[in-house]
């Protein structure tokens, strides 16, 4: 897969789509989000607001960001993600793509406020960051740079998690224009049948 190409295309998006690549990444992400947090006990949200979790907040973030932008909407979302980070210094490697998942949830939502910052080509980074970073967790031990670097070339993941960012991108430039079938499109290929791009899965 050819990284710059999908550099190139992540970078000419704008606007909502701007906004819906960043949060199908959240949504690519989620899975690991949700596995650290209730592993540790550490969910902070008001399930009477948001009757499925996360997953509720996600919904109402993409209403909010892209389907129908409203500051304040938007900003009671960004409160909720902001208070799910973890802020104090902890030795587990999950808190990684925990805070990298929110991370980008903040840049999409930040995204929705500000249409003249460009974020997507930062989010798009970080996402594959996530996943680099977790292999070398997982199955770098020991291996030197050029070592690591070929694993990541020939691993899965990796090419999995370009794939998908290039087929976003491509959907989302070619869309003649907003509308609910393209955003149902985009979140069910983000989703992805509930496998993160760590390829976790919460059903396991």
């Amino acid at each position: 897969m050819n990284a710059k190409k999908v550099q190139k295309s992540v970078r000419a998006l704008s606007g909502w789509r701007e906004s819906a690549f960043l949060l199908a990444l959240v949504e690519r992400s989620l899975p690991n989000l949700i596995l650290y947090l209730e592993s540790t006990d550490s969910v902070d949200l008001d399930t009477n607001v948001y009757p499925k979790g996360f997953y509720s907040l996600l919904a109402d973030s993409w209403q909010a960001a892209v389907m129908a932008p409203n500051e304040q909407s938007i900003v009671e979302c960004l409160d909720q993600v902001v208070s799910n980070m973890i802020e104090e210094d902890i030795d587990s490697f999950g808190v990684i793509p925990c805070d990298n998942c929110l991370s980008l949830w903040e840049m999409a939502l930040a995204s929705g406020l500000n249409r003249d910052r460009k974020r997507a080509a930062e989010g798009s980074m970080l996402s594959l960051e996530t996943v680099t970073a977790f292999l070398e967790f997982s199955e770098g031990e020991d291996l030197d740079d050029n070592a690591l670097i070929k694993l990541f070339e020939k691993h899965d993941l990796v090419s999995r998690e370009f794939s998908f960012q290039e087929e976003c991108c491509d959907i989302l430039r070619s869309a003649d224009k907003l509308n609910a079938d393209l955003v149902r499109e985009i979140r069910l290929l983000a989703y992805d049948e509930g496998i993160s791009n760590l390829g976790i899965s919460l059903e396991e």
